[in-house]
């Protein structure tokens, strides 16, 4: 009998399995060719469509005018006179005026001596002439219809100054016209230094702006009727003063802006 505790005898080593042959690579692909079932054609892919429909590309966002700050003269676009009837004209008036070279165009201008008034000088008879100021220095209707209800209004106001313009023009002409000084347009004369001066209806309004229509009425009487005439150290400033106007505004076109004439003028149309 084997004691329990007595060591077994060993018997014959098992047998380890030899390790299988690694499949060759043209061997996989054979394999995967007999298991892969034929191809069968699928659905037609959709084309994928964007998140956002598209349409109608969107017009160009037009530029905003901003405002020009004080203290800047204005973009030429944005100039208040350009769109006005003689646009030119007004620009002359405003350089011999002085008060181009300003700030804002000269349109916030007061002068502190004669108390004349934005881009054009208005001066407090002026303004009475067109009626937008009554005789106690009060604004009127005329002048709150464009806004203007005192004399900061009317310095902020460019429109406001324009409107005046006009009309202080338009009551030039009718002023010139009634006195016949309009019917010498077109004609020369001899000036107080003997040289000769064309007259032109733009040069005419130019100088009554200056000078006020009744002493362009006294120049023209003098040169036209009694040129040697004495004339007092006054009244020849104010005559060399006139010619400066009629000689500088000589090439300035200028049409009637009063507003009968325009219309006549569109009427007309261009001359042929």
């Amino acid at each position: 009998m084997t004691s329990p505790t007595a060591p077994r005898q060993a018997g014959p080593p098992a047998q380890v399995a030899a390790p299988s042959r690694a499949p060759k690579h043209r061997d996989f692909k054979q394999a995967l060719a007999r298991a892969t079932p034929p191809a069968v054609p699928g659905p037609a892919r959709v084309a994928a469509q964007p998140a956002i429909a598209r349409g109608v590309t969107p017009a160009a966002i037009p530029a905003v005018a901003r405002a020009v700050p004080a203290g800047q003269t204005q973009a030429a676009a944005l100039r208040p006179w350009e769109a006005q009837a003689n646009a030119a004209f007004r620009q002359r008036i405003a350089e011999a005026e002085r008060s181009a070279e300003h700030v804002q165009d000269g349109y916030a201008l007061r002068n502190p001596v004669s108390g004349a008034l934005g881009r054009y000088q208005f001066v407090p008879v002026a303004l009475r002439d067109i009626g937008w100021v009554d005789a106690e220095g009060g604004w009127t209707e005329a002048a709150a219809r464009h806004g203007v209800s005192d004399e900061a209004g009317f310095l902020a106001s460019p429109a406001a100054q324009e409107a005046a313009f006009s009309a202080f023009l338009a009551r030039q002409e009718t002023i010139l016209d009634r006195g016949g000084a309009l019917a010498s347009a077109g004609a020369t004369i001899t000036a107080l230094d003997g040289t000769a001066i064309t007259l032109t209806e733009g040069a005419m309004v130019a100088a009554a702006h200056r000078r006020g229509a009744g002493t362009l009425a006294r120049y023209l009487t003098h040169r036209t009727q009694t040129p040697d005439a004495p004339l007092t150290a006054a009244q020849r400033a104010a005559f060399e003063s006139v010619e400066h106007r009629l000689r500088g505004f000589a090439d300035v076109a200028y049409v009637s802006e009063r507003p009968g004439n325009r219309m006549l003028a569109r009427r007309a149309g261009p001359a042929a």
